[in-house]
């Protein structure tokens, strides 16, 4: 009698394949902020070398306002800074590529070498001065640059513009993905060897899918109620088939690493590339039982989209309310929120504004909003050589918000906040689009300001959009299509207060209704952030009218 052995029973099953990702990844951390850095004013590329001797160099600690230092209260423009520290000896598990440079926030803009080579940049250098002093620097060293258990040079070319410079927040040093979730407050365990092989499962679907052009394919790896940055599966398919129509498209995840968190998720932290789009880095969402990809179903994120009026990318942060994602038929009303100057979108991360709108919104009964926070730049919201910031909103973005968020699309229920020079934009684009704005809202605006952007020609052909000069010309009739909110601080820097009281007086002879308020402060947040509770009361006002 012949017993089956174990061969005869055929071929064993290939092992899953878990090269996608990594899991358990190594928390390491080595923190560069403090004292030991090096710091001078002026330009010169060859301070990016190791081997430059800084030694008559200022010495310097980071994170660091420069303007603080009364030689250099006044100074605008490049400066670097360098350090050179002494790394242990690699730790088991940790490669160059799964390390990440941190660098915190830098005012304004930053170009950044490790041990001599360029590991990133962010922000822009005259002539093409970009400020992105609110953006959260990140930067992937390649692998073999890092010199364990010896000597490294980092060297940061920093260029400023106005107010103060420098390494205004950390973190500042190097630390793999986990070390920085756990900084962030993200937390989550390790997964196993199965979970692992389920998630590439996911990721290589929707790798093979997209290289093979097959849309179908795609959507079948978003769960039903996919919901990620933004993006319903409706929204995201239809962002892969014209990427797909475009050409040859593909798809990739590098430096991947998974965790379970407390949902029971099966996170992906990876650094996602589709081509011709620049890489980003995702937190990518797992059913553990089913191999789809869920969605962050987050509700304050970054959308990006290509601009014909800007001739580039542009990008914009969206904030939806919290009921938002608990349905699918309710709609609701949008305020566009402006940043002032030398801002942007991303500005409004740094003041978590949605916790801020959460809170406002539930314990004050007021209307469930959606809030747009478009990048403004320094473009005063005017059409110049600088940029068309107006028509980017008015064109571009108002039409892409109502045909990808569930908005009431009319101009009753869409109003228009700003700060500074974006309440200053409020004005002269709320009053200039009255089918578009209905309720307009302005914190320490700058409302005895024309455009203050473009050639000399452009400047003079929109000065008649200073807003005290712009209602003046304007009826009674017309201004009242619109509410009015604005406030001024007393000791403002600009006489913007002053500014806010003229405006207030010019309403009040031509009988227009508006709400002013003039209160003890200076040009910053503490002014006006109290007062958004006022501007949104305003909205709500216009929302629930109609």
């Amino acid at each position: 009698m012949n017993v089956p052995t174990s061969a005869s029973a055929g071929p064993k099953p290939a092992p899953a394949d878990t090269s996608c990702a990594t899991t358990g990844a190594v928390d390491f951390g080595f923190d560069l902020a403090g004292t030991g850095w090096k710091f001078t004013t002026g330009d010169d590329p060859a301070w990016a070398d190791p081997a430059f001797a800084d030694g008559t160099w200022r010495d310097w600690s980071v994170p660091d306002n420069w303007g603080d230092h009364s030689d250099l209260s006044s100074y605008d423009g490049f400066a670097w800074y360098r350090k050179t520290f002494t790394l242990p000896a690699r730790p088991s598990g940790v490669t160059d590529a799964a390390v990440v440079a941190a660098l915190g926030k830098i005012d304004d803009a930053d170009q950044t070498f490790l041990n001599g080579r360029e590991i990133g940049r962010t922000g822009g250098f005259p002539p093409n001065f970009d400020s992105t002093w609110e953006v959260p620097r990140e930067y992937y060293p390649a692998d073999g640059l890092l010199n364990w258990g010896g000597a490294n040079t980092l060297a940061v070319r920093v260029y400023d513009g106005t107010g103060g410079g420098g390494f205004y927040q950390g973190p500042v040093g190097l630390y793999s993905k986990a070390r920085l979730r756990t900084l962030a407050g993200i937390s989550g365990t390790a997964v196993t060897r199965t979970q692992l092989a389920h998630v590439c499962a996911v990721l290589n679907r929707q790798h093979s899918a997209v290289a093979k052009r097959d849309l179908r394919g795609y959507a079948a790896s978003l769960a039903p109620g996919y919901f990620h940055q933004g993006y319903t599966s409706e929204v995201r398919l239809a962002e892969v088939q014209a990427l797909m129509r475009a050409g040859k498209v593909t798809l990739s995840d590098t430096q991947a690493e998974v965790f379970k968190n407390a949902r029971g998720h099966l996170v992906v932290d990876t650094i996602r590339t589709w081509t011709g789009l620049p890489p980003t880095r995702e937190l990518l969402h797992i059913d553990p039982r089913k191999q789809l990809e869920l969605g962050d179903h987050s509700r304050f994120f970054r959308h990006d989209y290509a601009s014909a009026a800007m001739g580039r990318r542009a990008e914009f942060n969206v904030y939806l309310p919290e009921s938002y994602t608990r349905t699918s038929t309710k709609r609701y009303p949008v305020v566009y929120m402006l940043n002032g100057f030398n801002g942007s979108n991303i500005e409004w991360e740094a003041r978590d504004i949605d916790t801020v709108l959460d809170k406002l919104i539930r314990e004050n009964g007021l209307s469930e909003t959606i809030v747009i926070f478009p990048d403004g730049g320094s473009g005063w919201y005017v059409d110049t050589s600088a940029g068309n910031y107006r028509s980017m909103i008015v064109n571009e973005i108002v039409p892409l918000v109502d045909r990808t968020f569930r908005t009431v699309a009319d101009r009753d229920h869409r109003g228009v906040s700003g700060v500074s020079m974006g309440g200053q934009g409020a004005f002269t684009l709320g009053l200039t689009n009255p089918a578009v704005f209905s309720s307009i809202a302005s914190h320490m605006g700058a409302l005895s300001l024309a455009p203050l952007v473009g050639t000399p020609a452009e400047q003079a052909t929109n000065a008649g959009l200073r807003p005290l000069t712009l209602v003046a010309g304007m009826s009674a009739a017309d201004l009242n299509r619109h509410r009015f909110y604005f406030d001024g601080g007393d000791s403002d820097e600009y006489r913007f207060g002053a500014a806010a009281q003229q405006m207030s007086t010019l309403l009040a002879g031509k009988g227009v209704r508006h709400d002013y308020q003039l209160g003890a402060g200076r040009h910053d947040d503490a002014y006006w952030m109290p007062k958004l509770l006022r501007s949104f009361q305003l909205h709500t006002e216009q929302f629930r009218s109609r």
